[in-house]
């Protein structure tokens, strides 16, 4: 089972589920080979900038068969709903990462929360929308705003799976949206809210105590690149320099004089079997004559997520060679 693939229930009865940040490789599959089966890891948190950045999201699958989608996960609203197929008005893109449109009528356990249940009242007297039904095919209406945003749809119910395990909450409650004005480009929302309709409340129908919590990590990965970075910035700090705190890792001299390039320390970078020592030159370049910049940056950064290059900046000066025999490869330092 992969990293992006677990989910469990344990053995008190808590049920874990997945919720994503940006930049995780996860999102950044074919959507085609995408399943909420693949993108569900205990305590895993990932997103994409490509569909909203700085938006958790949350891998679920609606429907017989199942049909992934990617929501945004938001405390501060109770219905969850997704953009579904026939369009009635209007209804924002969809990323393809998002998954595709849920389809109710291709469902074989979706069916419309009628007009007098009671989470259709509940759920309409909750949002402040006045009396709404189909009542041709007795179907519950719903609307809700989120400030200038908004959707509109059918009430429906039906299968909800998370994780490999597929932990199944039958009938669960959800806005099929037909209308909205949503900014986002994820298939919609799950709402943590308090209500009874509720995704924790509703996941606590197969539970034995009701609690919930969650953590939202930060979107910090390349974790070498930062260690290094508070490894140089104090050892500039001992030598009179200042950090200046930006995008770039930058420093000056504390008096204002230009930058003494041999007052500077030097960055060792331990290999399997090799140190590699590189001289000041080979770690900052010089924006003016009192202010330089680290020459790392993190992976993410430089496009590169999970990958560490040692870059050509850094390897200046250094004949590298490659025993494609051996299959090893060294450095002679000042050798160019």
């Amino acid at each position: 089972m992969d990293a992006c693939s677990e989910s469990r229930q344990r053995k008190d009865g808590a049920f874990h589920f997945p919720v994503f940040h940006r930049k995780h490789p996860c999102v950044d599959e074919d959507p085609s080979t995408i399943h909420a089966a693949s993108v569900s890891d205990a305590g895993t948190v990932i997103g994409n900038d490509k569909i909203h950045q700085g938006k958790y999201f949350m891998a679920i699958r609606l429907g017989t068969p199942a049909v992934f989608n990617l929501v945004t996960i938001d405390t501060g609203s109770t219905l969850s709903w997704v953009n579904c197929k026939r369009c009635r008005i209007r209804c924002h893109e969809q990323a393809a990462e998002a998954g595709p449109k849920l389809d109710p009528h291709r469902s074989a356990t979706y069916r419309h929360v009628g007009c007098s249940d009671e989470d259709c009242l509940d759920i309409q007297a909750d949002n402040g929308v006045p009396y709404g039904c189909v009542d041709e095919t007795d179907t519950c209406l719903y609307g809700l705003r989120y400030g200038s945003q908004y959707s509109a749809g059918k009430l429906g119910r039906d299968r909800l799976a998370l994780g490999d395990n597929y932990t199944i909450v039958d009938d669960f409650v959800f806005g099929c949206s037909e209308d909205d004005m949503f900014y986002g480009l994820e298939a919609g929302v799950i709402g943590l809210g308090d209500k009874r309709y509720s995704f924790f409340n509703q996941m606590a129908r197969l539970t034995t105590y009701n609690a919930f919590a969650y953590c939202f990590p930060g979107d910090h990965r390349a974790e070498v690149f930062y260690a290094l970075a508070e490894a140089i910035a104090s050892a500039m700090q001992d030598k009179a320099y200042y950090r200046e705190y930006g995008r770039k890792v930058c420093f000056r001299p504390a008096g204002g004089e230009p930058v003494n390039w041999r007052s500077l320390p030097t960055v060792q970078m331990q290999l399997l079997r090799a140190t590699l020592e590189l001289p000041p030159e080979n770690v900052f370049h010089q924006q003016s004559t009192d202010r330089i910049c680290l020459a790392f940056q993190s992976n993410d950064a430089a496009g590169v997520p999970d990958v560490q290059i040692l870059g050509n900046k850094a390897l200046r000066s250094f004949r590298v060679v490659y025993d494609l025999q051996k299959m090893t490869f060294g450095f002679q330092a000042r050798a160019c």
